[in-house]
């Protein structure tokens, strides 16, 4: 995520929105209170727990309704958060860590994934050992972003040339020699579905592993702390629910994100519940400082974070039922 999402005005935006936000938890079912939580992108299966708890009402023993909310191209989920237009946010751990330093009070809370799957997608090339065979080609990324800043520097990528990502396959596809940033869970499938022969290289198998996070504002944890506890039970049993039964929100998803065939949903299916979520489903959710702390590390490493920034600031995770704080 770049400087120009967090402009001084979002952020004094978001510090003043955010009190409007302290109620507490309703009495009765009939005034459940309404939980919005804003997702990064279209619905897609690396929101799926979050769609489950929508989906099975699973907020209402608790007195809540649980609503998801479709991300896009023109959704910031943290300044929108920040600022009081959800309760809650889907996000990246790295992007959580820069939004504190720039002053949104913003704090991660849960992570259903153990790490965001960023992807490098490339051509399938069998002369590709590694990512420094890579060197010299086109990259189409997020020019600026962190995973990107540190790749380059960690792999010496940065002779190679870089332009803006965007959705459209056909510049890949007439590109031998271009590689496109994405998710692991979804381009590599849905250019395979396009005829186009890839390989890829994953982002945590290089080491770096920002976990994939629900958040809110420290605004909501100190003043209804019940309800943020209240959510992330729901939500986690959602994740659970999820894993037991991938498919059952094929059809929901098929109609909100037309961009996710069948065959895409059943590989990112896979994928996730094979190597991203925790196999003890009481413990999906769960955070260790060690991991916070590698991500900072990283992050300083390209001059992102300053030496003295404390990661901790950013996250909690004593609210998650079943992880030892």
């Amino acid at each position: 995520m770049t400087e120009s999402l967090f402009r001084r005005n979002t952020i004094a935006l978001a510090l003043c929105a955010a009190s409007s936000l302290a109620v507490g938890l309703p009495a009765a079912a009939q005034d459940a209170r309404p939980v919005r939580i804003l997702a990064n992108w279209f619905a897609q299966p690396d929101q799926a727990g979050y769609w489950q708890a929508q989906q099975d009402d699973l907020g209402k023993t608790s007195g809540l309704k649980i609503t998801v909310l479709q991300g896009g191209p023109k959704i910031q989920t943290i300044p929108q958060v920040a600022s009081g237009q959800a309760e809650f946010g889907i996000g990246n751990a790295d992007d959580v860590l820069l939004a504190r330093l720039r002053g949104a009070p913003v704090r991660a809370v849960f992570s259903p994934l153990d790490y965001v799957p960023y992807s490098l997608v490339y051509h399938a090339d069998p002369a590709v050992k590694s990512i420094s065979d890579l060197q010299g080609r086109t990259f189409a990324v997020n020019i600026g972003n962190a995973y990107w800043e540190w790749a380059k520097k960690q792999y010496k990528l940065a002779n190679s040339r870089e332009i803006p990502v965007t959705g459209d396959l056909s510049l890949f596809r007439n590109d031998p020699k271009m590689v496109q940033q994405g998710y692991s869970l979804y381009l590599p499938a849905r250019m395979e579905e396009a005829g186009i022969k890839v390989q890829q290289i994953t982002l945590a198998s290089l080491g770096y592993r920002p976990y994939n996070v629900l958040f809110t504002t420290d605004e909501m944890i100190q003043k209804n702390p019940v309800l943020v506890k209240a959510t992330i039970a729901a939500v986690q049993k959602g994740w659970a629910q999820y894993v037991r039964n991938p498919s059952g929100l094929k059809s929901m998803f098929a109609e909100l994100n037309k961009q996710i065939s069948p065959a895409v949903y059943d590989a990112a299916n896979k994928e996730m519940i094979e190597k991203l979520i925790s196999h003890d489903l009481g413990r999906i959710g769960c955070m260790s400082d060690a991991r916070w702390s590698e991500l900072a590390g990283q992050l300083r490493s390209v001059a992102f974070l300053p030496a003295a920034f404390n990661e901790r600031q950013a996250y909690d995770r004593t609210l998650v039922p079943g992880c030892n704080p």
